[in-house]
């Protein structure tokens, strides 16, 4: 399925082809137009399993969920309109699915490329390893919890999943996605993380709503705080709580960089002391709680060094 609104043409119809072009052939092509015009529908291939649907502008989460809806196979795959698979992308997922064909998810890496289809050799090796850092987790909860590593052009998901979990939740945007991907694996369901090669492309370029990062950031923080309201294993919740310290932290130093000192001298009364505790004291013996202590170290000094000069903006640098 797709989430449609106003897509760049040429982007467009490379999604298109990528997913009617699959070795294994889809059953069926939902696109959803979520309220933007209509023109993409002139462009549209002959091809029957393409079913067209449009609603009012609601945003992504909730174009998903009514895509959702409309599907008839058991399994759902989601692609994003400026992305694009490549052609043994199903097919390879599928084969991590077992027999009985149980509910679960699959998963799987991405090349980043530019609007011109260059690969972007630096944000692919930095995605490639965080993905391939996570996926082989003993317990792959931890390092989604840590951070998502799951792009949005990637999943392979049963409808049963979504029945259990429900839909994805438009509170959460842009971080919708990671939110679900959490929800998922919180509920004991599978998640198969292929790792054999990328099977999707991931394209970046100045529409992309990731560009915004103070947005996504507390986008971040959302989602952490609703897993944890939500209740969670212990180790997840520590992995959960010092993140949202640093998020919070770093979010303040975005207000310094915008020159409203107070907000950022207010963020810093509250969450300092907090991101100060989880750096003093410990209590993560996670994998990924190196890094952590290395970010939240950073984080703790560029505040501090910031602190003063936020008293006298005419000293600001």
């Amino acid at each position: 399925m797709i989430a449609v609104y106003n897509p760049d043409p040429e982007f467009f119809m490379q999604a298109l082809s990528s997913v009617l072009t699959q070795t294994l052939p889809v059953l069926e092509l939902v696109l959803v137009n979520d309220g933007g015009s209509e023109e993409f529908r002139n462009a549209l291939p002959d091809d029957r399993r393409i079913k067209v649907f449009t609603k009012p502008n609601e945003g992504v989460a909730a174009t998903r969920n009514f895509a959702i809806a409309q599907c008839q196979g058991d399994y759902i795959a989601f692609l994003d309109q400026d992305d694009f698979w490549y052609p043994d992308k199903l097919a390879e997922q599928v084969g991590l699915i077992g027999v009985n064909g149980a509910p679960c998810m699959v998963v799987s890496p991405v090349v980043v490329i530019d609007a011109r289809g260059q690969k972007i050799a630096k944000k692919t090796d930095r995605v490639s390893d965080k993905y391939y850092s996570k996926i082989p987790c003993k317990d792959l909860l931890q390092g989604l919890a840590d951070e998502n590593f799951i792009y949005s052009s990637s999943p392979v998901v049963h409808r049963e999943v979504f029945r259990v979990v429900g839909g994805f939740d438009d509170k959460t945007r842009p971080h919708d996605d990671w939110d679900m991907y959490l929800r998922i694996a919180l509920a004991g369901f599978p998640v198969y993380g292929y790792t054999e090669k990328a099977l999707s492309v991931w394209r970046v370029h100045s529409a992309n709503e990731s560009h915004n990062r103070m947005a996504m950031l507390q986008s971040k923080c959302t989602v952490e705080h609703k897993a944890l309201q939500a209740g969670v294993p212990a180790e997840i919740e520590r992995i959960l709580k010092s993140n949202l310290a640093l998020d919070k932290v770093v979010i303040a130093n975005f207000w310094y960089k915008e020159r409203d000192f107070r907000r950022f001298r207010n963020s810093l009364r509250l969450d300092l002391p907090e991101l100060m505790r989880w750096y003093l004291k410990g209590g993560r013996q996670d994998r990924f709680s190196r890094d952590f202590r290395l970010r939240a170290r950073d984080a703790i000094l560029k505040s501090l060094r910031r602190l003063p000069f936020s008293f006298f903006p005419g000293l600001h640098r």
